[in-house]
């Protein structure tokens, strides 16, 4: 047989091995969140506001009996945010997740016990933060809002130390 076949089989067999690797994940990834009975959580931290139609506007009297109810949003203080917890996902640092030095316990528990913690900072003076762990080996990243979006992949949820 050829050197040159030799090598297309090798490389024909790593990328088969990729790709049987990618689709492991996917199918496990799929099904992870609905094996234990849990369903992924779907959290909203901001509220749209309605925009008023030319119909919908009221006479100025009137205006001054609903200022009060839309006066309050759900969360003001950065305190109601310490007791959250933040999954895998994408979050914006300053809009989705406040400013500070955060935990997480490790990679979820699975077959590919990997996680990874990212930045994407907005500026060209911050440099990316990049963590990662196995099973049971805890991460500590602080965030700042030059770090941009931090996205947290496969792992147990963030917790604001």
């Amino acid at each position: 047989m050829g050197a040159g076949k030799i090598i297309a089989i090798v490389l024909g067999s790593i990328f088969g091995f990729f790709v049987l690797l990618v689709i492991l994940g996917l199918a496990i990834g799929d099904d992870s969140n609905h094996a234990d009975g849990k369903d992924s959580i779907l959290e909203v931290t901001a509220s749209p506001t309605p925009t008023p139609t030319p119909a919908a506007v009221e006479p100025a009297e009137r205006a001054p009996e609903e200022a009060p109810e839309k006066a309050e949003p759900a969360e003001t203080k950065p305190e109601s945010k310490k007791g959250r917890e933040y999954p895998s996902g994408d979050y914006v640092v300053g809009e989705d997740i406040p400013a500070g030095t955060y935990t997480s316990a490790g990679a979820e528990k699975g077959v590919f016990e990997f996680c990874s913690i990212t930045t994407e900072p907005t500026g060209d003076l911050t440099m990316p933060k990049i963590k990662t762990a196995n099973a049971d080996e805890r991460i500590i990243i602080t965030l700042e809002e030059a770090d941009g979006v931090v996205s947290v992949s496969n792992c147990e949820p963030l917790k604001r130390r």
